[in-house]
């Protein structure tokens, strides 16, 4: 039996486990025109694996789909104490607002630009609000020296709160997922910079490694395959890049694809991501690194992988309306995307002979 795996390192949402691994599993199936798929229902299918076989291939070729999940090793700021958001907050505006690093390069990213000005904004809504509902709590006895300065600020806080501003910030809020956009921007500073999620922990870099490179240890061990496919969506591909950088061969060959990926941004705030990209492509069992990304997502930037006749970039079309971009929807429509699902399994299709344009035999870069 010819079978491989496919490892899909999703990006930080607020979903439970195997979530993300059903959209994944469907969208394959539904955007797979040229390869069928068809899911297998076994008993002996391992727990967490959604097992496909490819009902065209001359050979019998099954693929397994799984899924390494970290979100639940992800805090989430917006949940804090109003003290806490109130420093936390403060630290990230500096972090990413007052490092000019980030901003280069506007002309040519002039997309992701926009969309990142936009994330600023966001931000600057939610941490307005924070301090106004950090102000409003303070009251001070009318004896306290401090009384007179609480009760400036209290009328500097009814200003900044006139109609006028919040209007734009309703806008705002009602357009975009600023929750997530914070727990985003707090997430990517604790992990570029081997931040703990809490004092007296590891950092949340390691334990996210540690768990993402035990699945995938625990799925090899599963079963014997032919290659292994690891596909990381969003931030899933900074920690793919993180991983395969540095774990040893594994026996088989790896191909990896990511998918909406935000490290090109990320590198300029963490040289040590950029060092990553240069040492995952020059891995040993590395066959193939596709970097896939559309410029109608407004949130991904791309990997800047180096050019190489197995690493190179797929700019892909994606259909999405201006409240689409703008809420980042389009940038969670990788999965049923038939250009994305075809770069997928053409390694797939080339292993199996089956018949594929001469202008997708081989894959160059852009």
């Amino acid at each position: 039996m010819n079978r491989s795996l496919i490892l899909l390192i999703p990006g930080l949402t607020r979903v439970t486990s195997t979530a993300q691994l059903s959209e994944f599993t469907e969208g394959l199936i539904a955007a797979s025109e040229r390869m069928p798929l068809t899911p297998i229902a076994d008993p002996s299918v391992p727990p967490g694996v959604n097992r496909l076989r490819v009902s065209s291939s001359r050979h019998s070729l099954e693929l397994d789909l799984t899924e390494a999940y970290w979100n639940d090793l992800v805090p989430s700021i917006t949940q804090q104490t109003l003290k806490t958001r109130l420093a936390r907050g403060f630290s990230l505006i500096w972090f990413w607002l007052a490092n000019l690093h980030i901003w280069t390069g506007v002309l040519q990213r002039k997309y992701l630009t926009f969309g990142l000005t936009l994330s600023a904004l966001a931000f600057i809504v939610w941490y307005l609000g924070t301090i106004i509902l950090f102000v409003e709590a303070i009251e001070p006895a009318a004896d306290n020296p401090l009384y007179p300065l609480v009760e400036k600020l209290k009328h500097s806080v009814e200003y900044i709160g006139g109609w006028r501003i919040w209007a734009v910030a309703t806008a705002v809020v009602a357009l975009m997922p600023v929750s997530l956009l914070v727990d985003i921007s707090d997430f990517c500073k604790r992990y570029l910079t081997n931040e703990p999620a809490s004092r007296g922990k590891p950092a949340v870099r390691y334990e996210i490694i540690r768990r993402v490179r035990e699945q995938l240890e625990n799925n090899l061990a599963q079963e014997e395959y032919q290659s292994v496919t690891i596909v990381g969506h969003s931030f899933g591909s900074v920690v793919t890049v993180d991983l395969f950088a540095d774990l040893p061969p594994i026996g088989i060959p790896v191909r990896i694809l990511t998918m909406g990926s935000l490290i090109e941004v990320l590198g300029k705030q963490a040289p040590w991501l950029q060092n990553e990209v240069l040492a995952l492509s020059q891995r040993q069992d590395l066959i193939e690194w596709i970097d896939i990304k559309s410029h109608s997502d407004w949130f991904a930037s791309g990997s800047a992988v180096p050019e190489a006749h197995h690493c190179y970039e797929r700019i892909i079309g994606s259909y999405g309306t201006f409240p689409d971009k703008l809420a980042a929807r389009v940038h969670s429509r990788y999965f049923d995307n038939q250009e994305a699902v075809r770069l997928l399994l053409s390694h797939f299709e080339r292993q199996n002979n089956t018949t594929i344009p001469s202008d997708e035999v081989t894959l160059k870069p852009v």
